[in-house]
């Protein structure tokens, strides 16, 4: 379709999403390019068309020094171009998986969380079109937003003064600052501090969201959902929540997540982008997408594209994942004890892959001293004065001699 026709698409059946498209946004769509005129002659006897490598019977010529490190898969699938969209088979297994029966477009497989996340940029984001996220944030969202797209971003404090918890009223007053389309941006569990709202607390910020009054784009960034260690917190994405509730007059959701945490997959770069439109509405924002990503990579990997719909196939991978939160726990469990036995304080948190310690003196000055006096590497925080402790890749047995050498260096900077 065209740009014209799918903005008129949206108009019709998505007013919300039609009023937050971006410039780059309105333009997106996929041409009669030379994927869309191949698949439209798939099904003839002589295919001259995809400038793919292959033998007479459609299978790819990869050298056999290359091609036998995969072969559980099947290469007529992982080692030729995969459609701009992601195959087919892993978008609807990664929906169930991710999303069930929640009505939603169908997700675009993209190049990791953050291409994800950078696809939501383009096709909503611009200097006229404010961020509205939570500080401290992960430092790559302004690479995404501010660098990328000029998009402002307009901060508040995601921990509320007292007991930690999720600031829902400065949320709330960050929104009512708004005055025209923006994107509030969520991302549960939190990079850096490792927090997930309470029940309670989801459940007042999804209000918040819900009356919002002026047309909202709401990016939730769920590259860590599934980490959980506590009761009593969300569990879930608030993907279903909001997108259940949502007008489509004012409000679009999407849904950034993927293999990379959820199935440990880093190096595999398999993310996924799902919208709350539904029907014509949720294909014309999916090939918007599908049209960002052509016309940067051409398409995901197919290779590990088809690694991850194999072990979504498999009966066995949820007992593997759930081995490996169960690791984790072990991990956040122990960095708690630890921390408070040392008398060393951290912000809140319960879930996600990081704890955060707020210090007294400047935190990239403490992290210098953490590496050349004590052979520790942490991270100092953008927007805080913090540390950030990854304890996803610390051994339990090693975490409380990380935290002797913290204290070390916390008590010398005193």
């Amino acid at each position: 379709m065209t740009p014209a026709q799918l903005d008129a698409i949206l108009t019709a059946h998505h007013p919300a999403a039609r009023r937050l498209l971006s410039p780059l946004g309105e333009r997106a769509a996929l041409p009669l390019g030379i994927p869309q005129q191949a698949a439209q002659a798939r099904g003839c006897a002589r295919k001259a068309t995809i400038g793919e490598i292959t033998d007479g019977a459609g299978r790819p010529m990869t050298p056999p020094s290359l091609g036998r490190y995969f072969d559980r898969l099947d290469p007529a699938k992982a080692l030729r171009y995969a459609p701009q969209h992601g195959l087919p088979e892993l978008r609807a297994l990664w929906r169930e998986r991710s999303i069930g029966d929640i009505p939603a477009s169908l997700p675009v497989v993209t190049t990791g969380i953050t291409h994800a996340i950078a696809l939501c940029a383009d096709l909503f984001t611009g200097p006229d079109r404010p961020v509205v996220l939570g500080n401290p944030y992960w430092d790559n969202y302004n690479n995404i937003f501010t660098m990328r797209t000029g998009a402002p971003l307009r901060l508040f404090e995601t921990h509320r003064a007292g007991d930690g918890g999720f600031n829902v009223e400065g949320m709330a007053a960050a929104l009512g600052a708004l005055d025209g389309p923006a994107t509030l941006l969520l991302n549960f569990p939190t990079n850096p501090s490792g927090y997930t709202p309470t029940t309670a607390e989801a459940e007042a910020l999804a209000e918040v969201i819900l009356r919002h009054p002026l047309p909202l784009c709401v990016l939730l960034d769920d590259a860590y959902s599934g980490l959980y260690y506590e009761q009593g917190i969300a569990r879930r994405s608030l993907f279903g929540t909001l997108a259940a509730r949502a007008d489509p007059e004012r409000l679009l959701v999407c849904k950034a997540d993927g293999s990379t945490k959820e199935l440990v997959f880093f190096g595999g770069r398999i993310g996924f982008l799902t919208f709350s439109a539904t029907g014509a509405a949720g294909e014309a924002l999916a090939e918007k997408a599908a049209a960002l990503v052509r016309a940067v990579i051409s398409s995901a990997s197919a290779v590990t594209q088809e690694a991850v719909l194999q072990a979504l196939r498999s009966p066995t991978l949820p007992g593997e994942v759930e081995a490996v939160r169960t690791v984790l726990e072990g991990r956040y469990r122990c960095l708690k004890r630890c921390l408070e036995a040392a008398g060393i304080a951290y912000t809140p948190f319960n879930s996600g892959c990081f704890a955060m310690i707020p210090v007294a003196q400047d935190a990239e000055e403490i992290r210098q001293r953490l590496i050349h006096e004590q052979s520790v590497g942490a991270i100092s925080v953008n927007g805080a004065n913090a540390l950030r402790l990854a304890f996803c890749s610390i051994e339990e047995e090693d975490i409380p001699d990380l935290v002797a050498r913290l204290r070390r260096v916390l008590q010398g900077a005193e």
